[in-house]
């Protein structure tokens, strides 16, 4: 058999691990530089309004974490495939390759390029591959290129806390307020950049929709508060014929990039695949 294996920013839940066959190596968030706790499944964690996400940080998945893991399912004879958030968001994939080269054959660590809900779909569909009888390094290989189409736009209330996480470039900070402009940010070759900017909510709802072309097979609409938004994304969506969930944001990424964030992924069929 087969594993996959990832890190907790794919933010599935138990249901989905479990169906998935997906084990899961968990980022760490610390609290006012004190105590540290380890990101869990997908709806362990909700924002509340108290809470202050300033006063986090955030620790990458431990090559230990990701050790354990290997080592369980190759001492069981079986394989593991491994999908790590972006090495250009994280150091995560760093320390799953490290560990993967440790374990020996058996084992392959794809850097996804991306996070949260493209990535919770590169799962999806390396499960399928596996289950229609690919090896291991059919999948590596499919799931290589298959992070060249993925796609994810999200917008964020405040451009503080992620400018402070170190992970986007020049922008000016004021785009979020002045004249309600609201930034919408993609994940270009897993670095984030800037996309455009948009009016309002109901602007942001149109922008995001309008990107999502052709016919993908599913399309991700992933919140971290503002449920009213990412619903309403939802039905904007469905309206265009297409295939929605809608799933929830934990706080590894909320605390790099605040509450509310609204985001939208998919993956863009192969060329010359059926729709």
């Amino acid at each position: 058999m087969i594993y996959l294996v990832t890190d907790s920013t794919a933010y599935l839940s138990r249901e989905e691990a479990s169906a998935l066959g997906v084990l899961m190596a968990p980022m760490a968030y610390i609290r006012d530089g004190k105590e540290a706790f380890q990101e869990g499944f997908a709806g362990d964690w909700l924002p509340q309004r108290e809470e202050i996400l300033g006063n986090y940080s955030t620790a990458q998945a431990q090559a230990s974490a990701f050790s354990y893991l290997f080592e369980r399912i190759k001492a069981q004879g079986h394989q593991a495939l491994c999908l790590t958030i972006s090495s250009r968001l994280s150091g995560t994939y760093l320390n799953a390759l490290k560990a993967a080269e440790e374990a020996g054959d058996g084992v392959r660590v794809v850097d996804s390029r991306t996070t949260a809900g493209a990535m919770y779909l590169m799962l999806k569909a390396a499960r399928e591959m596996l289950d229609a009888g690919s090896n291991l390094k059919e999948c590596f290989d499919a799931m290589k290129a298959m992070r060249k189409r993925t796609h994810t736009i999200f917008t964020i209330q405040d451009m503080e806390p992620l400018r402070r996480s170190g992970r986007l470039g020049f922008m000016r900070s004021s785009v979020s307020t002045l004249l309600n402009l609201r930034p919408l940010l993609a994940l270009s070759d897993g670095s984030v950049v800037s996309h455009s900017l948009a009016r309002g909510k109901q602007d942001v709802q149109r922008l995001m929709a309008q990107e999502v072309t052709g016919s993908p097979p599913e399309v991700i609409v992933q919140h971290c508060g503002g449920e009213d938004s990412a619903l309403a994304l939802a039905d904007k969506l469905r309206g265009q014929g297409k295939n929605v969930s809608v799933r929830k944001i934990g706080i590894v990424l909320a605390i790099h990039l605040g509450v509310p964030v609204l985001s939208v992924a998919w993956v863009s069929p192969e060329e010359g695949a059926s729709s």
